[in-house]
């Protein structure tokens, strides 16, 4: 089995390993940021739990940004420019004065602003280092590895903002090792240019889109509404299993992307988080319910990890620049969260039947665009999947 889920890697060592780090240096990055401003106790940055919404805010709109400006110039400089300022907005509490509300909210702001300008170039590299084929098991190694590691670092992680800028920049700093690699990218593959409207325009990508959305906003109001009826325990469980159980089924959900194909896997995480919402609307107060609605949203949460942050953008994005569906596709994260931030305190007036009982219906609806959707793995290598297989029970039946 575990040469199954392992054994067709990237050949390419080199590229693996420049995907592999980048990945996992940036999306701790940016977790750890998310931990020591949303979720640490006592609260490290005075006022940066109520103000986080800028973080987010900043983040997609330099998302959006970033592809246009990565444009006009090389690729992996582009990428070195923005670990260096990672590195330097990590230190950027340690020059300010004062923690006021002003202050922290400029280095919210920079702070979403150091993560979110080269993520999506980062995120381009995907369907350049790596083939469609083996897209899926490669994304869910990466994942798997990065949420383990991520898991040890927020245990870890100091709560004095002494330490914690300390941290976040030696570990982005780390980052600036990949390029010892010495991996070229610029000038193998002629890609063609693209912009958002024409993304946008595409049926093929907004039927993707519309599920992968609606996860999002369903997720993060679900996790609003959770916290509140269940009590901060509740939701750190939902989060530490989440990095934990989620992080082996980002493995398995990637293997089966790429044996059976993106739509079916994706289909199948939101079909169980959909069923976990309905029985939670019904019994809530059931311990047993609960744990069942943990485990299927930690499986929904590493199969559509996988599937729309590594594998569905970098699948359509064949032949052109991947930066804008990527940006694309990534908001999504980050517009539910500031939605869902700024509803809070209409949330809490929703009876919580019927906030689970919507949930569960708005996550079913999602799945509708996906029937319609084509599957996004060429039929060609299925069909040499299924070739390979009948000839391998056919030479064990030759055995006997």
């Amino acid at each position: 089995m575990a040469r199954k889920l392992f054994g067709e890697l990237p050949t390419n060592r080199k590229r693996f390993l420049l995907l592999f780090f980048l990945i996992l240096n940036s999306v701790a990055w940016f977790y750890l940021i998310v931990a020591v401003t949303g979720y640490a106790t006592p609260e490290p940055i005075p006022s940066a739990s109520s103000l986080r919404w800028l973080f987010y805010l900043a983040t997609l709109v330099s998302m959006l940004i970033g592809p246009v400006i990565a444009e006009k110039f090389d690729r992996m400089r582009f990428i070195r420019f923005w670990i260096i300022l990672g590195i330097i907005s990590s230190l950027f509490p340690l020059v300010l004065p004062t923690f006021g509300e002003l202050e922290v909210a400029m280095l919210l702001i920079f702070w979403g602003f150091a993560f979110g300008i080269g993520f999506p170039s980062c995120l381009a590299l995907i369907p350049l280092l790596t083939s469609v084929e083996k897209r899926g098991r490669t994304g869910g190694t990466i994942f798997l590895v990065t949420y383990i590691v991520l898991f040890l670092l927020i245990i870890i992680v100091p709560l004095d903002i002494f330490s914690i800028s300390l941290m976040l920049a030696l570990w982005r700093g780390l980052g600036l090792g990949i390029f010892l690699l010495h991996v070229k990218i610029d000038g193998t593959v002629k890609l063609r240019s693209v912009s958002y409207l024409s993304i946008l325009r595409r049926g093929k990508f907004i039927l993707y889109l519309l599920p992968w959305l609606a996860f999002c906003l369903v997720n993060y109001f679900g996790f609003q509404i959770l916290e509140q009826s269940f009590g901060q325990s509740m939701s750190t469980l939902i989060v530490t299993m989440e990095f934990s159980v989620g992080a082996f089924c980002c493995l398995i959900s990637g293997w089966l992307m790429d044996l059976k194909g993106r739509k079916l896997v994706i289909i199948i995480g939101l079909v169980m988080l959909g069923l976990g919402y309905a029985l939670l609307s019904f019994f809530s107060p059931s311990s047993f319910v609960r744990a069942f609605f943990i485990i299927v949203d930690s499986i929904a949460f590493g199969i559509l990890t996988v599937a729309f942050i590594f594998v569905v953008w970098g699948d359509m994005s064949n032949g052109e620049r991947g930066e804008k569906f990527y940006a694309l596709g990534s908001i999504c994260f980050h517009a539910a969260v500031i939605l869902s931030l700024a509803l809070s305190p209409w949330l809490k007036m929703i009876d919580i039947s019927s906030a689970f009982s919507l949930a569960s219906f708005f996550i079913f609806l999602a799945i509708i665009p996906l029937f319609l959707a084509p599957e996004l793995l060429p039929e060609k290598v299925i069909k040499e999947r299924e070739i390979k297989r009948y000839i391998e029970e056919v030479k064990k039946v030759a055995r006997r």
